[in-house]
């Protein structure tokens, strides 16, 4: 599993030629020194995709890791939307991380299709919740935002059996390896990651907004929030068996 916090598409065909243009030219992880990572070639990709089913976490990371240009490039073409490239890369790479869970390389699918599809369904549920939130406030009335199913959201990320994706967080077993999870965060870590994904039925933050509360720059809350997401990614698969 992966986040409890939101540490969520397009076809691969006419994304190949963009994404093999910027390989020359480096791309860098928001507020950090270190370059994406450029994609795998098809033939790495095709040895991964063999392994998937093996469970093995390196494989999972080296696929999200070497697909995140998918989800800066996708992230892009929501900029004009308000929120912040950085909080829509997040949002993406959630997708991101779904996807790779859940992929079928029996299926008749290339893994950048199927993964631009969920990348931008995140983004996409992303933006409708923080609009339908931004009007509550708006209107003085209560936030009506299922948290619970915020929640949902996040396990599903966290998730490495395909079969958790669909599975309600109202199960206990769930719910108690994720909160575990946190538990092992220190209060510095948990205070962000609930600021920054509204836990606890808390209104969500962006990185800036937290960065303001916490009085620290926003690209240090972004390089934490992508350590502990981490983290918990390891933590969770790790209890997932």
């Amino acid at each position: 599993m992966s986040v409890t916090f939101k540490l969520y598409a397009l076809a691969r065909d006419h994304l190949t030629a963009f994404l093999d243009a910027l390989t020359p030219r480096e791309l860098y992880y928001i507020g950090g020194p270190d370059p994406l990572p450029a994609p795998l070639s098809p033939e790495e990709e095709k040895a991964l995709l063999e392994q998937l089913s093996s469970g093995d976490a390196r494989i999972r990371s080296t696929l999200i890791e070497h697909n995140l240009r998918l989800v800066v490039f996708i992230a892009r073409k929501f900029e004009n939307t308000g929120v912040m490239l950085e909080d829509l890369i997040s949002i993406g790479t959630i997708g991101l991380i779904k996807a790779v869970n859940t992929f079928d390389p029996q299926k008749k699918i290339k893994l950048a299709t199927y993964a631009s599809r969920c990348i931008e369904n995140e983004v996409l549920m992303f933006l409708r919740r923080h609009s339908r939130t931004r009007l509550e406030i708006s209107l003085d009335e209560p936030l009506k935002t299922d948290w619970d199913g915020n929640e949902l959201l996040l396990s599903d990320v966290l998730g490495t059996d395909p079969d958790m994706v669909t599975r309600s967080m109202e199960e206990n077993a769930d719910r108690q390896m994720l909160f575990a999870a946190l538990s092992r965060l220190s209060p510095r870590e948990q205070k962000i990651m609930h600021l920054r994904f509204g836990l606890g039925g808390q209104p969500e933050m962006t990185q800036k907004e937290v960065a303001d509360v916490l009085g620290i720059s926003q690209s240090y809350i972004s390089r934490l929030e992508k350590r502990i997401l981490s983290r918990l990614h390891g933590d969770m698969m790790r209890a997932s068996g």
